[in-house]
């Protein structure tokens, strides 16, 4: 089953970024998170400057986790949250759901995508965390596709792509290096990204579609 709930509070990974959240010149926007097995929140978070406050860049970390920030112009930075203390992951990891998207579509309010092994399942999941005093509303259920998650070689590959620099500007590696860690062809590899950033994109564009029909 796949269902989308809404918590509607401060995202837990924003509170990692090292920055002042009061600053006038700030402003944070979470684009995506996911969990891991383990319980643990990775969030990828915009951060916008008026272009006077800069940023420092690197790896902060913390008792709670990490923060890597880099920048992308003089208004534009980038932060790549680990949070290993977010009880919303820990309770999906523990209800054996998945977090299979998390979009935000309106201030703090966050869209979720949940799949689990039946419906029973995700509304023990709800109950759970209204119990933790997250507020949560059920938008809509229905059956889990293939399409809309990546396999194990999509999932292995594409973590492989973004950790050693494919997809930085400039790029820090290139696909042919990249076949050669990996061990596997040009073509295969070619196809596995393609296909897997297709996926990741029609999530966002598809959850940004239906954020622009409530509004």
């Amino acid at each position: 089953m796949i269902d989308r709930s809404m918590p509607y509070e401060e995202h837990p990974c924003r509170k990692m970024v090292p920055v002042d959240h009061t600053n006038d010149g700030i402003s944070l926007q979470v684009l995506k998170c996911s969990s891991t097995e383990d319980g643990e929140g990775i969030s990828m978070i915009r951060i916008f400057t008026d272009g006077k406050t800069e940023i420092p860049e690197g790896v902060t970390s913390t008792d709670l986790g990490d923060c890597t920030i880099e920048r992308i112009s003089s208004t534009h930075y980038t932060a790549m949250v680990t949070n290993r203390s977010c009880y919303i992951c820990s309770l999906i990891s523990k209800s054996k759901c998945f977090l299979m998207s998390s979009v935000p579509v309106d201030g703090n309010i966050v869209e979720w995508t949940i799949a689990g092994p039946d419906s029973v399942t995700v509304h023990k999941l709800i109950a759970s965390l209204k119990e933790y005093g997250y507020r949560v509303k059920f938008q809509a259920g229905g059956k889990f596709g293939d399409d809309m998650t990546l396999t194990p070689k999509e999932e292995k590959y594409l973590k492989a792509a973004f950790d050693r620099g494919y997809y930085n500007v400039p790029r820090r590696m290139d696909l042919d290096a990249l076949c050669e860690i990996l061990g596997c062809s040009k073509s295969t590899l070619n196809v596995a990204l393609r296909t897997a950033e297709r996926k990741l994109i029609c999530n966002y564009i598809d959850g940004s579609d239906k954020s622009a029909r409530r509004n």
